[in-house]
């Protein structure tokens, strides 16, 4: 059975878009574009669209049949880092939206060691609490699945403090994905990300029950992270209300982070993080 079951061979042939310039911590296998200092052979991998052809390995292509690029020892990898919100509202609705994130977490990770490419993990409410450094190469993604799998959610949280707390592990140039319900404090956050000369990619995630709720009437509704509670009477003049804030929520955090640079992408609970990835393809991934 695929990890978090999902079918990752459907995202085998995608590749993080980036603006060129990432960088990581040791030789690896993601082509910057020139030549490096060092011509020495290093490996191969697949040719994918926009790698320079001066690099393609002929003599393999005359043995396979099939494209390969060649790779030397001064090549930088890129190293992406996954930050994922471990506050108690992510653990909220039928579909709990930090399983799914833990999951959607996978996939990118997937998708970037599949790339050649470093992977780091962090998991907090207010900082960071768990935190696995890169790694590379497919002996890594069962070290990665084991990280996700152990995640909890049940604390107060605050976005902008564990994306603060996240700096020090971060180094310019990188590729850096929040995935959050951004229910708390988040642009002070976000804002330090960029300016730590990251490329920065953000998914909303939000359960079907918070996008339309279903429940009528009286009802008492309790805050999953302070226990607070309010009585409100859930009519038709309060859904509307309520979609209306909902909304301009959603758009203010879109709106900031196209100002920014920032990918945004909203993402629902209920959707298998494999379909979602597929269905936004051209908007964040190469493919080869």
């Amino acid at each position: 059975m695929a990890p978090f079951d999902l079918d990752l061979a459907r995202l085998d042939r995608l590749m993080l878009r980036h603006k060129g310039g990432l960088t990581g911590t040791d030789s690896g296998k993601r082509l910057s574009n020139k030549f490096g200092a060092s011509l020495e052979f290093a490996d191969y991998r697949p040719y994918l669209p926009g790698d320079d052809i001066r690099r393609l390995d002929w003599a393999v292509y005359g043995r396979s049949r099939r494209l390969f690029t060649r790779l030397n020892r001064s090549e930088l990898d890129a190293t992406v880092n996954i930050v994922v919100d471990g506050s108690a509202s992510m653990a909220w609705g039928d579909w709990a939206k930090g399983r799914r994130s833990l999951a959607l977490a996978f996939a990118l990770a997937y998708i970037s060691i599949r790339s050649y490419d470093r992977v780091a993990l962090a998991v907090g409410a207010k900082e960071v609490g768990s935190y696995l450094p890169p790694v590379h190469g497919q002996a890594a993604l069962a070290r990665i699945q084991e990280f996700l799998a152990g995640q909890e959610f049940g604390r107060a949280g605050n976005l902008s403090d564990l994306l603060l707390s996240l700096k020090k592990n971060l180094r310019p140039n990188q590729f850096t994905v929040v995935i959050s319900d951004f229910l708390s404090e988040w642009q002070p956050g976000l804002e330090s990300i960029v300016l730590a000369r990251q490329q920065v990619l953000a998914f909303f995630v939000e359960s079907p029950d918070e996008a339309e709720p279903q429940w009528r009437g009286a009802l008492t509704l309790v805050d999953s992270e302070t226990g607070g509670e309010k009585d409100v009477d859930l009519d038709q003049f309060t859904l509307a209300a309520y979609r209306e804030t909902r909304e301009e929520h959603r758009r203010e955090i879109a709106d900031y982070c196209r100002s920014r640079g920032i990918g945004f992408h909203l993402y629902s609970a209920a959707a298998d993080p494999v379909d979602f990835l597929a269905a936004i393809a051209p908007a964040i991934f190469r493919t080869g």
